[in-house]
């Protein structure tokens, strides 16, 4: 994972304002992929974040692999996660209804 220098400043205030200690990493999937999404955490002393550009950020083992493609970059002043992986969503459906276009053709 990669923090880049621009998206840094913005994420430590968020934290501040906050009052959290850092990141946690949580994966969604969908009939869409893996979605990786980040929520703002106070650790207790069984987590063992990692430091990624000096922001601490708890990654579970199981999303390593994921982990290691993302950037968290600061793109026309908003945060963005980049590198995720691919897919071929279509977009035009509502997930929770547990349909995606190319299943149902």
């Amino acid at each position: 994972m990669k923090i880049t220098n621009e998206a840094k400043p913005q994420i430590e205030q968020v934290l501040n304002d906050k009052n959290a200690q850092g990141l946690m990493m949580e994966v969604h999937e969908s009939c869409c992929g893996k979605s990786p999404v980040f929520a703002l955490v106070v650790f207790d002393e069984n987590d063992n974040p990692e430091l990624v550009n000096g922001i601490k950020v708890l990654i579970p083992e199981q999303y390593r692999d994921l982990a290691e493609k993302i950037t968290i970059d600061l793109i026309d002043g908003e945060l963005f996660v980049t590198g995720v992986e691919e897919h071929e969503c279509c977009g035009h459906h509502d997930h929770d209804e547990g349909h995606c276009c190319h299943h149902n053709e």
